[in-house]
């Protein structure tokens, strides 16, 4: 594996998608356009993949002089990423949000702040907050109930409604009121004439401020809307359905409503995904091996925000190339990944998940759609690069993908029979020989190849991988798939 030629490295100005960034032998270089169709990386525990191929492509990456985005999952990922900056000389390119730190990204207000045609939409902070319910139901196993559809309607409509309301009367958004807002909501049909609920209720005081100004005909239209919604169907559903719906609801709210967190997310806003079209690095100083829940919550936050900034952009105007980039991938793994997958090409954005095997990816989604999606994912992700590996669906999929070949097998048979004559007496017998050649589809690299290649380490330092790519022919192999060993970077 080389790195690409300087002079490619002073062609890039112009981010033509043929401009090679790497090199996985000397006659198969990997482009910008390339790396713009998606890259999953698969190995298991200690083969290598994160100090070989991932670290190969990253410093690619920056090196390139592509902004991006660099999720964490173990506690020296920062670290990592950092050293890789510095190497590229893009330290001052680099920000990083976590805690102690004095970057502030307010999601949800930054949503209703930015200036395009769909600013302030609803769906859009709706959407952004689902996501995040996908979550928190997924790590509490809610996900899997035969009635999961129902329930996530509902939670989508309470999100909507306060969602509105809280920008129809403050003009702005963040966690706490939202918190706030919800709790305070009218729980019985008494509670709406109570004076004592209206003194003390935040609901109440949101909805007396967007009564009070003067809106147009559709704004007018959406707080009956919302006004019914909250005096009437909310606080008239049965107790059990509305304390189901408000405890997934307040549940997610909570992870981002204390501490640290709520300090990262609900202050002014001071980074925003937008800035890696100028060539920003953002790092998520939040390790999931370290922060947990908190840190998935986070990061897929950012994660969902910086997709859906990549997909607003104009290319035509900005053409530089970005990366999100995410190791033990499946832990931050969404449904709306493989739905910004179909189009990240277009957005110039080169996505790089790394895990261990299929099957994380299968057990994190969970249910009976998360073959579909974890398939649908990897359809749009055109590289795919195999080290070492000993889970056996990991493999085969490995194998498959890579695919069949008319192969010719040859064999032959020797058959001996007893001589009851008078040779029989000396020790003589019968035989016949036959030979011949069967015709088969097999597969080009078997599964089990993928268990012996190499995994790093002294003295040599070197990872071995099969790198495929859909559509592509290597002039090493004239075949979809490479044999490409990676320098370990350690």
């Amino acid at each position: 594996m080389w790195p690409f030629s300087s002079g490619a490295r002073r062609r890039i100005g112009a981010w033509d998608l043929s401009t090679p960034i790497l090199r996985f032998s000397d006659r198969d270089p990997w482009t910008i356009g390339d790396s713009c169709m998606g890259t999953q990386i698969f190995g298991g525990t200690g083969s290598g993949k994160s100090t070989g191929s991932l670290a190969a492509i990253c410093r690619a990456f920056l090196r390139a002089g592509y902004g991006g985005l660099f999720l964490t999952a173990k506690p020296e990922d920062t670290a990592t990423y950092q050293r890789y900056c510095a190497e590229a000389g893009r330290l001052d390119d680099l920000s990083i949000f976590g805690v102690g730190r004095p970057l502030r990204y307010n999601a949800l207000d930054a949503e209703l702040r930015r200036r395009d045609a769909g600013a302030g939409l609803t769906e859009n902070v709706v959407a952004l907050l689902t996501t995040l319910l996908e979550v928190s139901e997924r790590n509490s196993g809610d996900g899997d109930r035969e009635d999961s559809g129902y329930w996530k309607r509902v939670n989508r409509q309470l999100l909507r409604n306060t969602v509105d309301l809280l920008v129809m009367a403050k003009n702005r958004l963040s966690v706490p009121e939202l918190y706030k807002l919800v709790v305070s909501a009218p729980t019985s049909r008494q509670q709406v004439g109570s004076d004592d609920w209206r003194r003390g209720s935040f609901c109440y005081e949101c909805l007396k401020e967007a009564d009070a100004k003067d809106g147009s005909r559709r704004q007018r239209d959406d707080l009956e809307l919302v006004s019914t919604f909250f005096l009437s169907e909310w606080a008239n559903l049965s107790e059990r359905t509305r304390s189901v719906v408000l405890s997934t609801f307040t549940s997610m709210l909570d992870v981002l409503n204390r501490g640290v967190v709520r300090e990262l997310l609900s202050g002014t806003t001071n980074v925003t995904p937008e800035e890696a079209q100028d060539g920003r690095i953002i790092l998520i100083d939040l390790p999931l091996k370290v922060f947990g829940e908190l840190g998935v919550f986070v990061q897929v936050l950012w994660k969902f925000c910086f997709q859906r900034a990549m997909e607003r952009r104009d290319v035509g105007v900005n053409p530089r190339p970005v990366f999100l980039v995410a190791d033990e991938s499946h832990l931050l793994t969404v449904s709306t990944d493989q739905v910004f997958q179909t189009t990240a090409r277009s957005t110039r954005t080169a996505v790089v998940y790394a895990t261990q095997s299929i099957s994380n990816y299968l057990a994190a989604l969970g249910g009976d759609r998360a073959e579909p999606q974890t398939h649908s994912l990897l359809g749009n992700l055109q590289t795919q690069i195999f080290h070492q590996q000993a889970d056996i669906r990991t493999n085969e999929y490995a194998a498959q993908l890579i695919g069949r070949t008319r192969q010719f097998l040859s064999n032959a048979n020797t058959n001996y029979q007893p001589d009851y004559g008078m040779g029989g007496l000396f020790g003589s017998s019968l035989g016949g020989m036959s030979a011949g050649v069967s015709e088969v589809f097999e597969f080009e690299v078997q599964p089990s190849v993928f268990t012996t290649l190499a995994k790093g380490g002294p003295p040599e330092w070197n990872v071995g991988s099969i790198v495929f790519q859909g559509g592509r022919r290597f002039h090493d192999t004239g075949r979809s798939w490479l044999p490409v060993t990676f320098r370990q970077q350690v």
